[in-house]
């Protein structure tokens, strides 16, 4: 699947307005309110959940009414819950207090602030794989328009209903579903989509560790169907299983192959599979959209190419990833992530050979580079300053609860990462290939609400070419 860098110009919007402080909510301490030895929860109050089930905010409380738990564990427990429900995505906000009952009785009071769930967005995508690419090229033309219309929290059980139509430089046209609980026992989700488009230009092969393109402005050049089912499964409050059957087929013109004999399997215009994947991941994350504390690790496993289809593929990888985040004092934090994956060494097609720099595995400062590639490594790490905590701003001009009050943050950081991507077919044209790079350097990061992101880097990296990047989204 080809990476977007998406700018949601709804959300955008928002961030130019002045800011008013705002009071934050505190949770009331424990010595006020409990003897010393252990409490009942006796009772769980919710409000601000006009549309919120009330069982998918339970799901994420680790004790239940009537549990008893011993005092000293009872303040963390109740943190750890509030992050459990702040990392569902459906409250800008969430406050929990507690109040003693009689004897060790306590009542627990869980306010959320629900967010804005429809969502019918003007879409602006860039069609390279991140911002600096496309602003070193400077062309409208590669980038998409349309609409997005998404609505979160359908019916109040934390489902997504998603219809796509984009426009431009890739078409597209796209419906997805996800539910995160079908059962009874809310541990088994479920998850569809499919999708048509069409392009005018294909990258079509790598030099110098930069893409080649061609185009046709009169005719599109390749055009795919996807779709995919995949089963989910929730074990306690961190351990997520996927299960995923997915179908594609691609079709490009003959010109590409001219280009490129080796684009798709067999040398031909069509290639298409049946493919199977699993994940595995056990995350414990204090915040998943911009952690500072907690640790992830991942394992996927995927197979490209049942053997049922002609023209179809035949490989096999699998990808191991771990993240940690500690904090050193209250405003320092230092943060390592890690990634290796394995693909089998067979010859697969050139759109089969995808290593560091596409989506979310890359190496800070190689924005205008990738490194192809059957295996990789990854290492990405930060020493992190707190310049300004959270602090909840008032946004005039909003009534609703969903936009009115505005967390913002801002964080210093350094950085230093490293990745090495082995390629036994395409190496000889790219010299970054076969090769352990490096980069480092500092940055500032913006976290606000509806989970957004904004860091703008400045580093240097081996093969010396400095420079200021700005992304989207959290490094790890």
């Amino acid at each position: 699947m080809n990476p977007f860098f998406r700018i949601r110009l709804g959300i955008l919007f928002l961030l130019h307005f002045a800011f008013y402080p705002a009071a934050k909510a505190q949770v009331v301490p424990l010595a006020d309110t409990l003897r010393p030895d252990s409490a009942i929860v006796r009772e769980v109050i919710i409000t601000g959940n006009h549309k919120t089930v009330r069982k998918i905010i339970t799901r994420e409380l680790t004790f239940g009414e009537g549990d008893t738990l011993a005092a000293y564990v009872l303040e963390a427990a109740i943190e750890r819950s509030r992050q459990n429900i702040m990392n569902i995505g459906l409250f800008n906000f969430v406050d929990i207090q507690y109040f003693r009952g009689a004897g060790k009785d306590i009542i627990l009071h869980i306010t959320v602030t629900e967010r804005w769930y429809l969502w019918p967005l003007p879409i602006f995508e860039i069609a390279d794989r991140n911002f600096n690419e496309w602003i070193q090229k400077r062309d409208l033309s590669r980038t998409n328009i349309g609409m997005d219309i998404k609505q979160d929290n359908f019916r109040g059980m934390d489902e997504t209903v998603r219809l796509q139509f984009i426009f431009g430089y890739t078409q597209r046209l796209g419906l997805y579903y996800q539910v995160p609980y079908i059962n009874r026992k809310q541990n088994l989700g479920f998850q569809a989509g499919m999708s048509v488009s069409r392009n005018r230009e294909v990258m079509y092969e790598v030099e110098g560790n930069k893409l080649k393109f061609y185009n046709e402005e009169d005719d599109f050049v390749r055009k795919d169907f996807q779709s995919y089912v995949r089963m989910t499964r929730r074990k306690g409050y961190y351990e997520f299983y996927n299960f995923t059957l997915d179908y594609r087929r691609s079709t490009v013109k003959d010109t590409v192959l001219d280009l490129n004999n080796l684009y798709f399997v067999e040398g031909g215009t069509i290639q298409q599979h049946m493919g199977f994947g699993f994940s595995y991941r056990n995350d414990h994350r204090d915040y998943q959209p911009y952690a500072l504390k907690g640790s992830m690790y991942e394992l996927e496993a995927f197979k490209v190419g049942l053997g049922l289809l002609p023209h179809e593929p035949d490989l096999i990888g699998v990808a191991f990833s771990y993240r940690k985040y500690y904090p050193i004092t209250k405003r320092w934090n230092i943060a390592g992530a890690a990634k290796i994956r394995f693909m089998q060494l067979d010859r697969g097609p050139f759109v089969n050979q995808r290593a560091l720099g596409y989506g979310s595995d890359y190496i800070r400062t190689y924005d205008y580079y990738v490194i192809n590639g059957q295996n990789f490594y990854l290492l990405k790490s930060n020493l992190k300053y707190t310049l300004m905590p959270t602090k909840v701003y008032q946004v005039p001009g909003f009534q609703s609860d969903k936009f009115k009050k505005m967390p913002v943050s801002f964080h210093l950081n350094a950085f230093f990462d490293a990745g090495y991507s082995n390629d036994n077919y395409y190496a000889a044209a790219n010299p970054l290939s076969n090769n352990v790079q490096y980069a480092y350097g500092v940055g500032l990061d913006f976290v606000t609400y509806y989970d957004l992101v904004f860091r703008l880097e400045y580093g240097n990296n081996r093969i010396n070419e400095p420079g200021l990047f700005f992304h989207i989204g959290a490094a790890f």
